[in-house]
């Protein structure tokens, strides 16, 4: 069933508003039992259920994995981490990686930089000196009423995976992608993440369900494409990295938001409600990403950044503030005007928080 939006304002506003000690703690258990784990392995030591299990109930593992992974996934990286650091299977091991089977060149790419990697480990356990950098970036994507700090902030690294997360119970980095983002610019990755954990939204009141789904589209959109502007716009700078953010999130993303048009139109005119799961599929696994990175570019290039850090926790002012940034470019899609009406009538509706009905 949709996840009410409502429910999804409570949720992140109990997140924000838990505690206010200004400790840190750096969990590091996770990427030193992966080293422990792929020692045994090198000496062709089997990998037990039991040895894995208890790998995965690390507490930063386990919030990575509730995160990304599903089960068949995570038994396909276990056989490719095995595979990888056995001598007894180095040949399929050089075979996988020659035909780009992704767990296989993930978990090699970590066998070959695991010196870098435990040195990163030692120094943020010894001197987290990107925490400043962190807020730092973080806070020139967010209004000054977000300039805080989280409080009993916790940061987890992890060998798993080439993604971060950001979660009630703490910010959890791949150490591949941190190594990632500080080759263009060390913290972006870290700050990304603290942006969700500082940014807040707006509180619509009791919302009726047949606008909860295309809320969802937009405070998705609004969610990360903000984000981005901490470590994709410094991407797009680095002559690496531009290419991929061109063809991941740019690119494709003219299409989405004219899908997402199409399905404002439709409930314009009296329409069914568009179903949770169809809008979860135009953001092709981003979460928002896609079309998010691009409106917020697409506003910022046309010189509507203040406006949108003013308005960074309001899905309907986001949306609308892209419609006036595309009427000023010459290749940006716009919202039809049916569906500009629609996003008005409801930026409205939702102006003053509703009471909840009598029960």
């Amino acid at each position: 069933m949709p996840v009410s939006f409502t429910r999804l304002f409570l949720l992140l506003t109990l997140l924000l508003a838990a505690g206010r000690s200004r400790a840190q703690t750096i969990d590091t258990e996770s990427a030193t039992a992966y080293w422990k784990m792929t020692d045994a392995l090198r000496r062709n030591e089997p990998l037990t259920d039991a040895a894995w299990q208890g790998f995965l109930a690390l507490p930063a593992n386990k919030i990575y994995v509730d995160a990304v992974y599903n089960d068949e996934q995570l038994a396909r990286y276990r056989r490719a981490i095995e595979v990888v650091y056995m001598p007894r299977y180095d040949s399929l091991r050089q075979a996988k990686i020659k035909a780009g089977v992704w767990y296989y060149v993930l978990a090699n790419d970590y066998k070959t930089h695991e010196s870098e990697d435990q040195r990163y480990v030692a120094a943020m356990r010894q001197n987290p000196d990107y925490l400043g950098r962190m807020y730092a970036y973080a806070y020139e994507a967010l209004p000054t009423r977000n300039h805080t700090k989280v409080a009993n902030l916790r940061i987890g690294y992890v060998m798993l995976g080439n993604d971060a997360t950001s979660q009630q119970t703490g910010l959890v980095f791949s150490l591949r992608s941190v190594r990632d983002g500080n080759a263009v610019k060390p913290g972006i990755l870290e700050a990304h993440e603290m942006h969700h954990q500082l940014r807040t939204t707006r509180d619509y009141g009791t919302t009726d369900p047949t606008d909860d789904n295309l809320l969802w589209a937009f405070y998705s959109a609004l969610n990360e494409g903000t984000a981005d502007f901490t470590d994709k716009v410094p991407r797009l700078a680095a002559p690496t990295d531009s290419a991929e953010i061109r063809s991941w999130l740019l690119a494709p993303a003219p299409a989405v938001i004219q899908k997402i048009d199409s399905t404002i139109r439709v409930q314009a005119a009296g329409g069914p409600a568009t179903p949770l799961k169809f809008y979860r599929h135009l953001t092709n696994g981003t979460n928002g990403h896609l079309p998010g990175f691009y409106m917020a570019y697409t506003i910022a290039q046309a010189g509507y950044r203040q406006q949108l850090l003013d308005h960074a926790d309001a899905p309907l002012a986001f949306a609308l503030l892209y419609q006036k940034a595309a009427k000023k470019s010459k290749s940006a899609p716009r919202f039809s005007p049916e569906s500009e009406r629609y996003l008005k009538q409801l930026a409205r509706k939702y102006a003053k928080p509703r009471p909840a009905p009598a029960k």
